[in-house]
């Protein structure tokens, strides 16, 4: 039996999950077709949702009334290719990468403040021989910022009293470190190629976050609701988004809902996030049509939806 036909087995089959028929709706739709969006972030003090875009080096801004503006402009700031943000306290924390895998390319974290576009800080990593990509950020409340680094199999940490990334923890079981989130109790957890993990801040400790019987990799746009977790699965099939229900103590997985499975509008969905009790997400970054920084089928480029999916 191949993958696929054991995922799809596990998903329909086993008690450890459940098949949800949720509310889905189309929540707004993008016109910039080319945009090739990867993050998405929502600020509830100005009821504005952010967009950020790998092919235009940008990010759009979608306030309350649905007008969209560019919130920051090509390039801005020297911004590279944009992916995972998180609006905290009145700024809009930004991972971006120049480079594309090249070992001289830069690895960036912007912090732009919501009510001006100011850029407030701004932290490089540049390091030649190795090859790096800031891909998703998580902020704790006392201000530290953890950012998984997909190709160099690591989480950075940025704050007020670092001028610059610094490594917490390197580890091979963090290789293609995506999707990163807290729990209530501030514990950094981040999904890898080898699945869920758990990380200790203070002791730089890594810990398996266990889901018995179950290898779940590659999980985009993480965000905690509740008890669980909600997660994109992306780069395995059926594409689907999931929630990942855990114990009290936050240290295992007990079992897991099947939001939304192969949805018709689906096109690389990328990453969500958490608003009251629904999961706004990307549902088609059309990341398959760009190559190298380049558009293969411009007359392929449909309008931008983002949709959302109601949490149980």
């Amino acid at each position: 039996m191949g993958a696929k036909s054991i995922l799809i087995f596990l998903i329909l089959f086993n008690s450890s999950w459940k098949l949800y028929s949720q509310e889905i709706d189309i929540a707004f739709r993008l016109a910039e077709k080319d945009l090739i969006p990867e993050g998405i972030a929502y600020d509830p003090n100005s009821k504005s949702f952010f967009v950020s875009s790998i092919h235009k080096n940008k990010i759009i801004r979608i306030d309350n009334d649905q007008r969209v503006t560019d919130f920051i402009k090509s390039g801005q700031e020297g911004i590279g290719q944009v992916l995972g943000m998180k609006a905290h306290l009145g700024k809009l924390w930004v991972c971006s990468n120049t480079g594309e895998g090249n070992p001289k390319g830069k690895s960036m974290v912007h912090a732009f403040d919501i009510a001006s576009g100011v850029l407030s800080k701004k932290s490089i990593l540049q390091s030649t021989g190795e090859t790096h990509l800031f891909n998703d950020l998580v902020i704790t409340k006392n201000g530290d910022v953890f950012i998984s680094d997909s190709d160099y199999g690591a989480v950075y940490i940025v704050n007020s009293r670092l001028k610059n990334p610094e490594l917490l923890i390197k580890d091979d079981r963090l290789n293609y470190a995506n999707g990163i989130t807290l729990t209530p109790k501030n514990e950094v957890i981040v999904n890898t190629f080898k699945g869920f993990f758990k990380i200790n801040t203070i002791t730089r400790e890594l810990m398996p976050l266990p889901f018995p019987n179950y290898f779940v990799i590659g999980i985009d746009g993480l965000s905690f609701y509740k008890q669980s977790l909600i997660g994109i699965q992306n780069i395995t099939y059926p594409v689907c988004i999931n929630q990942y229900n855990l114990n009290f103590t936050f240290d295992k997985i007990e079992n897991a809902n099947v939001l939304v499975s192969n949805h018709p509008l689906f096109d690389f969905p990328t990453t969500g996030v958490v608003v009251d009790d629904w999961y706004y997400f990307i549902a088609n970054s059309q990341m398959s049509n760009l190559d190298k920084g380049k558009i293969v089928n411009p007359e392929k480029l449909k309008e931008i939806l983002i949709m959302k999916v109601r949490l149980n």
